[in-house]
């Protein structure tokens, strides 16, 4: 199984070298007052999301799971390894957010609760990327990529309404991210807890499926 993250690694860093120097973009666009912070969270987000999308594609043009369910590991691995490499998303999204939220509080010159904002909205792509995934890698694994397109769709649409929405509702009505310190730190925890069930209904569809 150690050899099925490693594939999905390898195929990942390719794709998170394009996605970092986007959100490099959007973080210094933020950093400089031309967008507001509610940009690059959404873009971390849905890059959260699209990496593991975008395996599940590579693998189907590959004909990939065919030769994986044969592998030792079996079916099971091939489930357990795509979870991991999106916790792994998660928790890389998580500390690149952080980062890139301290550097433009730097940058901007933010102080105070402007900075510990900042930091917050650090927290949402990690949280939304394991709810949404817990949603969504179920449906890939029982119709594709390609069938579940729409679902995609509804997903990310769902998901960046909530996120951009939410963040400009605060804004608007004089509300601060820091008034809800404590459900914003409680959120990637919640989200890492609903893959767990995700990847048991996962794996049930799985060993179900004919490949």
């Amino acid at each position: 199984m150690t050899g099925l993250v490693k594939k999905d690694l390898y195929l990942s860093l390719s794709m998170f070298k394009s996605y970092v120097a986007v959100a490099a973009v959007f973080a210094a666009l933020t950093a400089f007052g031309i967008y507001d912070i509610s940009f690059f969270v959404t873009y971390v987000s849905i890059m959260c999301i699209m990496i593991p999308v975008n395996l599940f594609a590579y693998d189907e043009q590959a004909r990939w799971d065919k030769y994986a369910a044969a592998l030792p590991s079996g079916r099971a691995g091939v489930v357990k390894a795509r979870y991991l490499l999106t916790i792994l998303v998660c928790a890389g999204s998580l500390v690149f957010s952080l980062l890139l939220q301290l550097i433009v509080a730097l940058v901007s010159g933010a102080q105070g609760q402007a900075r510990v904002d900042l930091l917050l909205s650090g927290l949402l792509p990690a949280a939304y990327g394991c709810f949404m995934n817990a949603i969504l890698l179920p449906l890939l694994f029982r119709f594709g990529s390609q069938k579940a397109r729409l679902y995609l769709i509804l997903v990310l649409g769902v998901g960046v309404g909530v996120i951009f929405g939410g963040l400009t509702g605060l804004k608007e009505m004089g509300l601060s991210l820091s008034a809800l310190r404590f459900p914003l730190f409680v959120l990637p925890v919640v989200g890492l807890l609903a893959l767990i069930p995700s990847y048991l209904f996962s794996k049930r569809i799985f060993f179900h499926r004919d490949l």
